[in-house]
């Protein structure tokens, strides 16, 4: 073999060897890149999921308290015509009390 022709041979291999580590640097930031653009993605996804359940649960409390307070009222309301029914009664019961004390 000439010279020429191994020093092209060796030429050839150091121009692979360049190609080899450009192609696994561009790897190396590929990656790095497509992992930040992923974390980037699934902490935004997160952070809606976030605000989407903190609407939820919001919603969820008010609609509580909505119902709380219409059980609350319907509870006043019977419990006041039971003392209204009861007052009605009390004054009879006082006298049939004070009826068979005085026999």
């Amino acid at each position: 073999m000439s010279i020429e022709a191994i020093k092209g041979i060796r030429d050839a291999e150091i121009l692979a060897d360049e190609k080899i580590k450009s192609a696994q640097q561009q790897a190396k930031e590929i990656i790095l890149k497509a992992e930040e653009t992923t974390e980037k993605i699934i902490k935004e996804a997160i952070d809606s999921q976030l605000a989407k359940n903190k609407k939820l649960l919001e919603e969820a409390e008010t609609k509580a308290i909505k119902e709380a307070d219409k059980k609350r009222q319907l509870n006043k309301s019977q419990c006041d015509a039971l003392r209204e029914k009861a007052s009605g009664k009390f004054e009879a019961a006082v006298k049939m009390v004070m009826e068979r004390i005085v026999k």
